[in-house]
């Protein structure tokens, strides 16, 4: 059966500045959820007291660490600031024991995409001095906003990169799902898979995307034809849910929020 992990920031309604209660009560409702690993957020560390203490807080409850999120100061920066992001996450990845590093651009425009790739080469370097790779998400309002910017980005920096997969950001990225190309990456280079579904419509608004994903299998996105290429390619991805919906998260609650994006997406990779 697949295994599916969880992303415990969307179990908290303010998830860019929570307690540690907040993130304790997270964790505590994913492992309910019989989700064992998490995508976990360097922004919440400090809320638990740091990475040392966040370390032992989370292996003492069962938690796992799948991904550490995430790098997004590398894009448009000097390699001077890489490398000092790439430093953190790798100390971040060690502590923790992830196997995966999460790397993002958040600004509307890459300026020069050698350079941008020059830099990403220095995040993974310390990653791997971590034992863990580098997953890029390509967000639609970004610089990165599609697949095939994203794997043009990483394809020559070889197997200490890849690509993250998001189902919502898959649906919405421009030009749509591309399940050609997605058929022609190797398998190996597939790292991370996040599963939500989207609502029928077009839009690629980061406010959506933060609020308005639903549980796997309640929107449009076509997982038949997506997992079925992911496994037909040899993919042996980190997969985990991340549903940012705090409407629906408050309307049902959390219990059977996280439950809910656990069951559907087992259910979804067993049918594919």
């Amino acid at each position: 059966m697949t295994s599916i992990g969880m992303c415990p920031a969307t179990l908290i309604t303010d998830f860019m500045s929570p307690t540690g209660d907040d993130v304790r009560a997270a964790v505590d409702v994913a492992l309910r959820a019989g989700a064992t690993t998490a995508s976990t957020w360097t922004l919440h560390l400090p809320a638990l007291g740091g990475l040392e203490a966040a370390a032992s807080w989370l292996k003492s409850a069962g938690m796992a660490t799948g991904c550490v999120e995430a790098g997004s100061n590398w894009a448009n920066t000097d390699q001077a600031a890489a490398d000092k992001e790439g430093r953190q996450l790798a100390e971040a990845a060690a502590a923790l024991g992830s196997p995966l590093v999460m790397a993002v651009c958040l600004e509307p425009a890459i300026e020069d995409m050698d350079h941008a790739r020059d830099n990403l080469a220095v995040i993974a370097a310390h990653a791997r001095d971590a034992g863990a790779r580098v997953c890029v998400e390509f967000l639609p309002w970004t610089g990165i906003a599609n697949l095939a910017t994203a794997w043009s980005l990483v394809e020559p920096l070889g197997p200490d990169v890849g690509v993250l997969v998001d189902s919502w950001h898959w649906q919405r990225q421009p030009g749509g799902p591309n399940l050609p190309l997605l058929s022609r990456i190797p398998g190996d280079r597939i790292l991370y898979v996040q599963m939500c579904d989207a609502a029928p419509g077009t839009s690629t608004d980061m406010a959506e995307a933060m609020t308005g994903r639903l549980l796997p299998g309640d929107g449009v996105v076509d997982f038949a034809s997506l997992i079925a290429t992911l496994k037909q390619s040899g993919a042996h991805p980190f997969i985990a849910t991340e549903i940012f919906n705090p409407g629906l998260l408050a309307e049902i609650g959390a219990d059977a929020f996280a439950s809910g994006g656990v069951s559907r997406s087992k259910q979804l990779f067993a049918a594919a």
